[in-house]
């Protein structure tokens, strides 16, 4: 586990607990029985152990998924360097696609250096080493597909704590009927009613929160996957409609 995901995790579990010892003391100082209620629902409760977790799970994912859309949003910063030309029926000559390829060496030594400026350098490496404009595109979308792939590869901690909050929402909702089982002996006496209805109403409030919170991390998930999308289209168009459609080699 790298560094940055170590931290989202030490900071997701630090603010899960303080949400759920925050409920329980709202909790048991909240003299209304609807607002205990409500609380309850969320966790408030020592019974709520599994609500912490899920908090965990839900802000550890949600972490993870800004940490990747600000990656993504600071490589769109590259499409303002302009290092490529925009003009209409320029072309580009071989000696002034080197060109391009020591401006953006010259960018990065100077601390641009964005996913946009390296595949335009490889593009004019690759078309330097074969003068084929043909195999520059073919080689171009290869390593372009392949950095998305690898991309989207980190997500999967992602889809796993999507589908893993349901399931610890359903998990939460078996313990606490099991624990309502036990408690059906007191159904009869006067106190005991309200701790079964308590640890019903826990059981299923566990679920509804997973449920809830998981859609929500599924919506930045699904976000995330638009602007990647998004993101890799633009470049590709870029590239081609401004360096590798525009190369002419005059023919001997």
């Amino acid at each position: 586990m790298n560094s940055k995901r170590l931290y989202h995790l030490s900071v997701s579990l630090i603010v899960a607990v303080s949400i759920w010892f925050a409920l329980i003391l709202l909790s048991s100082l909240s003299l209304s029985h609807g607002i205990n209620r409500f609380l309850q629902a969320f966790g408030g409760s020592f019974g709520g152990f599994v609500h912490a977790i899920i908090y965990t799970a839900f802000i550890f994912g949600v972490l993870e998924i800004v940490s990747y859309r600000k990656f993504i949003r600071k490589q769109n910063e590259g499409f303002g360097l302009n290092v490529l030309p925009v003009e209409d029926q320029l072309v580009l000559s071989p000696d002034e696609v080197a060109r391009i390829k020591m401006s953006v060496l010259d960018l990065e030594k100077h601390g641009f250096s964005f996913m946009l400026t390296d595949f335009i350098k490889r593009a004019c490496t690759q078309y330097r080493n074969n003068q084929s404009i043909s195999e520059t595109l073919q080689v171009l979308n290869v390593q372009i597909d392949n950095s998305k792939t690898e991309l989207e590869g980190r997500l999967e901690i992602a889809r796993f704590l999507i589908n893993a909050i349901a399931s610890l929402g359903f998990i939460g909702t078996i313990l606490h009927l099991a624990g309502s089982i036990g408690l059906f002996h007191l159904a009869k006496t006067e106190g005991g009613m309200p701790l079964v209805t308590q640890s019903l109403n826990i059981a299923f409030d566990t679920t509804f929160i997973a449920l809830f919170l998981g859609l929500i991390l599924s919506y930045f998930y699904h976000r995330y996957l638009e602007e990647i999308d998004t993101f890799y289209s633009r470049m590709k168009a870029h590239i081609i409609d401004n360096l590798i459609s525009r190369i002419y080699k005059q023919q001997s």
